[in-house]
């Protein structure tokens, strides 16, 4: 069940009714969320329900025993510190195990195989081809931060059983995010939620807001501009390879933005605000920048819990802030996927974040001798370069991301280039015509309302009376029943 499957259309207003008929108690709410996200859960991968369980399980009671002997603030306790970093050792060690036994125990056998294989040696390990539990990067990450948040003393462990398997269940959030810290979900679900109209308005624009990206834009794009491409290059000229690259990009950012909306949609019609997880990246001048507006909920949890306790840290990391970013970015390619592909990708981000950060800190010593350099980095000359630079290198990297492999990487970045291929992606209909001006047209006006202007236009169309919201809504529905793919996808970011 997929957000915008036909069962989803009967699970959500069922589990709507039922939740705000229910009297306004926390527990007895949480209790209904509980059972929704079980049952959302299981339409995914119900033999596997016991993994999450387990997990969901095992967290609870560490977070529960950091609570137990933490010693008083001041206190010099060494032997209940010493238990502390134990139990949150076993955390860390159950729930990076299980993402990498379920993940990565295929790829780095087949790696291991293949390396044998290369030096002249016997390679036979077994390579174990396991079902991967849905949403596996994402609870565990949420989990494994709220566990660690308690260890730091950032939140204090929840106490009740209830409470937290709300938490870990919640369903418009547990198969691709946003990742939510438990300082931002917890204190939510500890307080009873009544029905608020406004905040359902904000729920419903949001919600159809994300369907219409997936539904309409990634998935016409997909069908018909990027999986042609990737899946035969050779067959496509040039600009062919191009047309699909930047198709990739588009269908990527409106797949994952557009779950991200209709998660936080679906989560304001039960009472819930959940973390914004894309801020208009594109308009990003730096790749530092790109990825503070990018999967703002997993770079947030990479940053805080990976990257800055190492360069800040005593140990070899200290100060090595270029080291970091590398080793950072190594780890976010890898949580995307088991494929050599990603790992190309995050070392690709991390060298790029490391040469702008060099070439920032030059910068910075040309601006002290001579403040002419300060101007010319406002300029528009500047600002647009730098847009460029950025943006091209991230539309550039999504060919090791999306092609996989390194000798299908190397193909495709060559087609880009030189290709054999004559063909274009075509569109072999008016309607496909159609749709493929409207998805422009859709993804320019999306950005629009990123600006400055288109703010304030935003929130003039925020304070229209609910009746013109309502035909508003009711025209973009009808518009999508006539022209959206009548065969849809899963979401790219469910994969991961």
């Amino acid at each position: 069940m997929t957000f915008e499957s036909l069962e989803f259309a009967f699970f959500l207003p069922v589990v709507f009714v039922v939740y705000w008929a229910l009297p306004a108690r926390a527990a007895l709410q949480n209790a209904f969320l509980v059972l929704a996200g079980v049952a959302f859960y299981a339409s995914w991968s119900f033999g596997l329900l016991w993994v999450f369980a387990l997990a969901a399980t095992v967290d609870y009671a560490i977070a529960r025993y950091l609570e137990a002997v933490r010693p008083p603030p001041g206190a010099a306790d060494a032997a209940a510190k010493r238990r502390m970093r134990l139990a949150l050792g076993a955390s860390v060690v159950y729930n990076v195990g299980q993402l990498c036994w379920f993940k990565y125990v295929g790829f780095f056998a087949d790696s291991a195989n293949v390396l044998m294989h290369r030096l002249g040696l016997p390679a036979d390990l077994p390579v174990l081809r396991l079902a991967l539990p849905i949403g596996l990067s994402y609870w565990t990450l949420q989990k494994l931060a709220y566990v660690l948040d308690v260890y730091y003393g950032r939140v204090p462990a929840c106490r009740s059983p209830l409470t937290f398997a709300a938490f870990v269940t919640f369903f418009p959030q547990l198969v691709a995010g946003p990742i939510v810290r438990g300082s931002e979900m917890l204190p939510q679900l500890e307080r009873p939620r009544r029905l608020d109209p406004d905040r359902l308005a904000a729920g419903g624009g949001a919600f159809l807001l994300g369907f219409a990206m997936k539904a309409f834009v990634a998935d016409f794009l997909g069908q018909k501009v990027v999986d042609p491409v990737f899946a035969d290059p050779a067959v496509w000229s040039a600009a062919g390879h191009w047309m699909g690259l930047f198709g990739y990009a588009a269908q990527v950012f409106c797949d994952f933005a557009g779950y991200s909306l209709m998660a936080i949609g679906v989560g304001r019609l039960f009472g819930f605000e959940l973390p914004v997880n894309f801020d208009y990246p594109f308009f990003s001048t730096n790749l530092m920048e790109f990825w503070r507006r990018w999967h703002i909920t997993l770079n947030r949890w990479l940053f805080d819990h990976l990257y800055a306790p190492l360069v800040a840290g005593n140990g070899w990391f200290k100060g090595r802030f270029d080291s970091g970013l590398l080793l950072v970015f190594g780890v976010s390619g890898l949580w995307h996927g088991a494929t050599w592909g990603f790992v190309l990708w995050g070392a690709m981000h991390g060298v790029g974040l490391v040469v702008q950060r060099r070439f920032g800190d030059y910068y910075k010593t040309l601006c002290r001798k001579d403040r002419v350099w300060v101007q010319r980095r406002k300029s528009t000359g500047y600002k647009a370069v730098a847009w460029l630079l950025t943006i091209g290198f991230f539309v550039l990297t999504l060919v090791p991301f999306r092609a996989g492999g390194l000798d299908a990487t190397l193909s495709f970045a060559r087609g880009l280039f030189t290709s054999p291929g004559t063909l274009l992606p075509a569109v072999d209909s008016a309607m496909s015509l159609h749709n493929l001006a409207w998805s422009v047209l859709f993804l320019a006006g999306y950005h629009a309302f990123g600006t400055t202007a288109g703010r304030r236009w935003r929130a003039q169309l925020a304070a229209l009376p609910p009746v013109a919201r309502g035909v508003a809504y009711g025209a973009m529905i009808v518009f999508l029943f006539v022209f959206m793919p009548t065969s849809g996808s899963t979401f790219v970011y469910a994969n991961f």
